[in-house]
């Protein structure tokens, strides 16, 4: 199991630290920005915006395969790409017959699914993950979404999951826009009543 960063009862309050100290920065948004702002998952211009020179809490390129998280919740590379943490991997590893390389979104600090201990917390959580990878360098990205929505099981919760993570090894470059939502008020809530939350990825073997 991945080491926790915090104890489960500090775990949705680092999670909800968005509303305490940073405040939703989708609440100053209105009308048609919101709706686009719902849609961003899977979004084209995640992966053509230009990461050159982009500020440090909104994305980075790694040439070696690390763990990589958001310094906060602020995360928001532009227009094209609103609200979400970038980060984009190059020098990738051959191919390997024997194991598929995949680069897993995460919640912040290293807390899980599962280590959310209460319905309402699990039910509010939400990690969406849009995939951008090249084969060549000249080569359009391919485009694949993974989304895992907090579901809570008797006693436990779990992220339910939509979509598929790619193999990245033997790949050109693999571009990963993550974002964590939490809701404060109700599963289902409108875009505006929504906050980031810290997100990471970090790479893993199968």
């Amino acid at each position: 199991m991945r080491p926790l960063y915090l104890t489960i009862t500090a775990a949705m309050a680092a999670l909800a630290i968005g509303c305490v100290e940073g405040g939703s920065s989708e609440s100053e948004l209105a009308g048609d920005e919101l709706d686009q702002t719902e849609q961003a998952i899977g979004d084209v211009g995640c992966g053509t915006i230009s990461m050159s020179g982009m500020a440090a809490a909104d994305g980075i390129i790694r040439s070696t395969l690390v763990d990589q998280e958001s310094p906060d919740w602020t995360y928001n590379p532009g227009t094209s790409c609103p609200y979400q943490y970038l980060v984009e991997y190059t020098n990738l590893p051959a191919d390997d017959p024997s194991a598929a390389l995949r680069i897993k979104g995460k919640l912040g600090g290293d807390t899980t699914f599962n280590d959310i201990t209460n319905q309402t917390d699990c039910e509010r959580t939400h990690l969406q993950v849009g995939y951008y990878v090249w084969n060549t360098s000249s080569s359009t990205p391919t485009i694949t979404t993974y989304q895992e929505d907090g579901l809570w099981a008797t006693t436990q919760c779990f992220g339910s999951i939509v979509g598929a993570m790619p193999a990245a090894d033997g790949k050109f470059k693999i571009r990963v826009a993550a974002r964590v939502l939490y809701c404060a008020f109700s599963d289902g809530c409108t875009v505006a009543q929504r906050t980031n939350l810290k997100v990471g990825v970090y790479p893993q073997w199968f």
